[in-house]
């Protein structure tokens, strides 16, 4: 009895470590380098002209002080408007660089732009990334401190890419300040896509999630079921565009494809890239993609 007691024991630790483990892998991502940012980007043709760009560091304290790193984006361009802003923001374990691939593309429609660094991401501390429950507050801060600059007549659009299509989704749940969301492979439900992954890329019960959220709760104060995109949709009136890879291996497209259908008060369209991997429909087709953004953006103007 005694033994059994102990292989119990030990069995139960094992678990409850393997959860503690999955909510700090989650929460705590290694990250990419800025450095290795403007590798990455070049070795990719996505820096461009932006050296070209006349720009200025612009760093935003958030509602609760963590600061947030970016760039402003000055457009000079021929069709440049003092009044447009688009707010980019970029996906898991990248930084504001991995937002490049869409600048050209807002910056012909006229955008003034700024790329900025998530929470535990890029120059920012690391801490945790929250997957969205704070940092759709970040993303309301952007706005409010560009407002402030600028005045509160201005037009902000935004786009996210991955986790900051979640948080882009997620902030409009906040606010119907923005112009328009232009949506790309982002998730409906953290819960639903940590046990997708946990059950097919690291083949373990899918009761991990419900433990590694337990942890969460415990240490951040949230649980996974409390980041659910989807529900900021219910009641939006900002147009999305929804973009998705057909071949996503990361985030499912089923998950736009929910996304999609929850937006129901505003107008909305949903397009899938075929062949395009995760994050990759601009990469795989950067004229199509290009000239799916400018139509809805011209459209919903």
């Amino acid at each position: 009895m005694k033994l059994l007691l102990i292989i119990l024991l030990v069995c139960l630790i094992i678990v409850l470590g393997i959860g503690y483990f999955c909510m700090y892998y989650v929460l705590t991502p290694k990250v990419r380098s800025m450095e290795d940012g403007v590798i990455l980007e070049k070795k990719l043709d996505n820096w461009k002209d932006y050296d070209t760009y006349e720009k200025e560091e612009l760093n935003v304290s958030s509602f609760d002080g963590y600061l947030l790193h970016g760039t402003l984006i000055h457009n000079h361009g021929p069709n440049a408007d003092e009044n447009k802003y688009c707010i980019i923001t970029h996906g898991y374990t990248s930084n504001r660089y991995g937002s490049l691939r869409y600048v050209p593309t807002f910056y012909d429609l006229g955008y003034n732009i700024y790329i900025y660094d998530d929470r535990h991401h890029g120059a920012n501390k690391r801490c945790h990334t929250t997957m969205g429950y704070l940092e759709k507050k970040d993303l309301i801060a952007v706005k409010e401190e560009l407002q402030n600059r600028f005045g509160n007549g201005i037009e902000i659009g935004i786009h996210g890419e991955s986790l900051g299509c979640a948080i882009s989704l997620s902030a409009l749940g906040l606010t119907q300040d923005f112009k328009f969301c232009v949506a790309d492979c982002g998730y409906s439900d953290l819960e639903l896509l940590l046990t997708e992954l946990i059950g097919g890329q690291m083949h373990l019960p899918k009761f991990f999630v419900k433990i590694a959220s337990f942890f969460c709760k415990v240490t951040q104060g949230f649980w996974f079921s409390d980041v659910k995109p989807y529900k900021a949709l219910e009641e939006n009136q900002t147009p999305i565009l929804f973009i998705h890879g057909d071949a996503d291996s990361f985030i499912n497209k089923n998950h736009s494809q929910i996304n999609f259908d929850h937006a129901k008060s505003c107008y909305k369209e949903l397009h899938f890239f075929p062949g395009a991997d995760h994050a990759w429909s601009c990469m795989s087709d950067k004229e199509g993609y290009d000239k799916l953004v400018k139509e809805f953006v011209k459209k919903v103007h």
